[in-house]
């Protein structure tokens, strides 16, 4: 499924599920895992239609956001169809259709933007019921299939270490995760200065740390995410003595992302490369030079 092929189905799928009719379709683009359209409704109500593969990602996420949306945090929550269902069966995958946040994306390129990427983050952290807890996390990452395995030889020494790494921590902090924060996630409204944070897809409990690295790697490292850092440390659940530990989950991030794109390269997944790139090859390299600069 590509963002054309989700566009001319909408009208239909839209009047028959969600009552809404007349309804202007357009192509978003940019999703990595998922088709992505922008609906407009008659009376200029806007949406986001969402298709993944994944059904169970896509209904957590919608989870995710919905609890955190009645806390307060901008999340782009799904409008439920006729039938009271936040997530519908489409084309061997699901469908949602999320309220539309408005604003312009993120790209942390300014410590301004990179204290409204970490006072979001830290929002929706403190929202999410932090709690002190240990436990199995990502593990259909850390632990592969053979094949996975297989694409690179670096790859297994390299995921038994954050294994073990991650099995000597301490209990953490642990919320509702975003798993994904990066910078184009956060959407700024520059008329009230409120800041959103969208695309909940594969939301989990799990360390906060997790996020805090993920959007550390995004930023280009930690010298790079020092506005946002600060700027998550001051208003997050996460004492400092527990940020400490921040390069074991930059080198954890990166061994997922590692991960990621070795099973992509596998399955042969090209959804959401627009270009004749080897995108997954190049991004399997990227996460191991990550973890190696992380160390």
């Amino acid at each position: 499924m590509d963002d054309a092929t989700l566009a001319r189905s909408l009208p239909a799928l839209l009047a028959d599920l969600w009552g809404l009719e007349d309804v202007d379709v357009r192509p978003l683009g940019g999703g990595m895992n998922s088709a992505t359209c922008l609906v407009t409704a008659t009376g200029g109500d806007r949406f986001v239609a969402k298709w993944s593969s994944d059904a169970e990602s896509l209904e957590a996420g919608c989870s995710a956001a919905t609890l955190l949306g009645r806390q307060g945090v901008r999340t782009g929550e799904p409008v439920g169809s006729t039938a009271g269902a936040p997530v519908v069966a489409m084309a061997g995958g699901a469908l949602a259709l999320l309220r539309h946040v408005p604003g312009r994306e993120l790209d942390g390129d300014s410590g301004h933007e990179q204290q409204l990427i970490g006072t979001a983050l830290a929002t929706a952290h403190t929202a999410g019921c932090p709690a002190s807890d240990t436990g199995p996390f990502m593990s259909e990452w850390l632990y592969p299939a053979e094949d996975v395995l297989a694409v690179a030889t670096w790859l297994p020494p390299a995921l038994a270490e954050i294994r073990r790494e991650y099995n000597a921590l301490p209990q953490l902090t642990w919320t509702q995760l975003h798993t994904d924060p990066a910078p184009e996630a956060f959407i700024h409204d520059d008329a009230t200065g409120s800041t959103g944070l969208i695309d909940w897809a594969g939301s989990r409990r799990g360390p906060a740390l997790y996020d805090v690295a993920s959007a550390v790697m995004y930023l280009g490292g930690p010298q790079q995410a020092e506005q946002f850092l600060s700027s998550y440390a001051d208003r997050g659940p996460v004492e400092n003595d527990e940020l400490a530990l921040l390069d074991i989950f930059r080198r954890f991030r990166w061994a997922i992302q590692a991960s990621y794109f070795a099973g992509r390269i596998v399955a042969d997944d090209r959804t959401g490369i627009v270009d004749d790139t080897d995108h997954n090859t190049e991004a399997l390299a990227r996460a191991r030079r990550g973890l190696a600069e992380a160390r």
